[in-house]
């Protein structure tokens, strides 16, 4: 593959779930580079989460210090001292040419400074635009900002940021395929609890009650809904077997929590590409940005807000062979229009002129 590539590059994620991490660091391995992931999450100590925790738990709900007040700001052994020595002590051994950090990290200011004093790097935001000020205030400490979401680069060049642009997700086809499953669920949905997405679900089930859903903080608030439920298969679905789950369902739901419906500027989460890449038929919320990637009513299906989700549905489950149309073609196109190889393309087009950082 063309272009230069770092000799060594340090990935910073959150959690090995969804495996992000693993895809990414296997597309730079492909390309010559050695490559190490840190993990920010595991990154605990047993007086943080029972010490630190429960007393910040408690002085918070007792209001005797505000929510925004850790009483142990500094405290080596918290959570966040912890990780982020844990990050530069790695950096330091590791000596990487490239840093790419996703997510909202909340790293210390010192930590990423020093971070861009001896690497490059780059930050990948990969939530919500509401987000965005979440990570407003470290932006200044990365060479590159990428960003999810359209509207998210619009507010970071607006704030003064040239050097903020858009990436989006890739797919990972070795696990993303189809496994040529018999249907046995007319829909499904994979993604923690929300107010929007409780509404949508019982909108949808009543279309339909032959359904799953895969996700945290569900059954808490569904404890005296049975039709829902029922239906709560799990707090979490991941790899090998969320790909079964979209290969054995008809219809695979996605229902993003990011912005507000009528505006359409949100951008897209790994749905939108690993749903079609199993050749499964996808139907989700609107997203401006996702017409970027696949053509909506052609290799996806969307939907502008409940009702018109409930009618799709109901005229997908009504009509396999139109339904099995668009899951071929979303699925022809999701493989080829951007994967791993193609991320790492695109952030090595930013690196190579900033190698001396």
């Amino acid at each position: 593959m063309p272009g230069i590539c770092p000799q060594r590059v340090l990935i910073v994620w959150y959690s090995p779930q969804p495996p992000l991490a693993d895809s990414l660091a296997h597309a730079f391995a492909r390309r010559g580079a050695d490559t190490r992931v840190f993990y920010s999450w595991p990154c605990n100590t047993l007086f943080d989460r029972y010490i630190i925790h429960t007393l910040n738990h408690y002085a918070h709900n007792l209001r005797l210090v505000p929510k925004s007040v850790n009483l142990f700001e500094g405290h080596p052994k918290s959570h966040k001292e912890w990780r982020s020595q844990g990050l530069l002590h790695l950096a330091r051994d590791f000596k990487p040419d490239l840093v790419v950090i996703a997510g909202v990290q909340r790293f210390k200011e010192e930590v990423l400074r020093e971070l861009k004093e001896i690497s490059t790097v780059f930050f990948w935001f990969t939530e919500s635009e509401k987000r965005f000020p979440e990570i407003a205030r470290e932006l200044p400490y990365y060479h590159h900002i990428y960003l999810i979401s359209s509207d998210s680069m619009d507010r970071a060049q607006q704030a003064g940021f040239a050097n903020a642009s858009l990436l989006q997700h890739a797919v990972d086809p070795s696990l993303f395929r189809p496994l040529e499953l018999p249907p046995t669920l007319d829909w499904c949905f994979v993604g923690q609890w929300h107010e929007r997405r409780q509404e949508y679900v019982e909108g949808l089930a009543e279309v339909s009650r032959n359904f799953a859903i895969y996700g945290t903080r569900w059954r808490k608030h569904n404890y005296f809904k049975p039709m829902i439920f029922l239906r709560i298969k799990g707090t979490s679905i991941w790899g090998e077997d969320v790909v079964r789950l979209y290969n054995r369902t008809r219809v695979v739901i996605n229902i993003s929590v990011w912005g507000d419906e009528a505006q359409g500027g949100k951008g897209v989460n790994m749905r939108l590409l690993e749903v079609p890449a199993c050749r499964a038929c996808l139907l989700t919320d609107y997203s401006r940005d996702a017409a970027k990637l696949l053509k909506a009513g052609e290799e996806f299906v969307s939907a502008a807000n409940l009702k018109e989700m409930q009618e799709k549905l109901a005229e997908l489950l009504a009509h396999p062979e139109e339904r099995r149309r668009i899951a071929q073609a979303g699925y022809e196109h999701a493989r080829q229009v951007r994967n791993y190889d193609d991320l790492v393309q695109q952030l090595l087009a930013d690196w190579a002129p900033g190698q001396s950082h």
